[in-house]
């Protein structure tokens, strides 16, 4: 029980000799978080927008371009390891 009483001493002794801001000084730099915080939010928000979008419309155009190649009757052209015959070269 010593030890936590001494502890708790030197802690509020250490406590004692610490230079603290001032309330301004406190508020100017809160504020200064705060706007810094929100800045950074809109950036990561409008870059994810943008990702978000150019991804969907990524996936649009891929759909489109399946569904045009499926209706005009080509297919692309698949081929099966056992179907390729090789031949040494000479």
């Amino acid at each position: 029980m010593n030890k936590i009483k001494q502890f708790l001493q030197e802690a509020l002794r250490e406590l004692a000799r610490v230079t603290w801001p001032s309330r301004a000084t406190v508020l100017r730099m809160t504020i200064g978080v705060v706007v810094v915080a929100a800045l950074f939010g809109l950036y990561a928000g409008l870059v994810d927008f943008g990702v978000t979008s150019a991804l969907r419309e990524l996936l649009v155009f891929k759909e489109s371009r399946q569904a045009t190649q499926s209706a005009s009757g080509s297919s692309p052209i698949q081929v099966n390891p056992g179907s390729v015959e090789t031949t040494p070269a000479k």
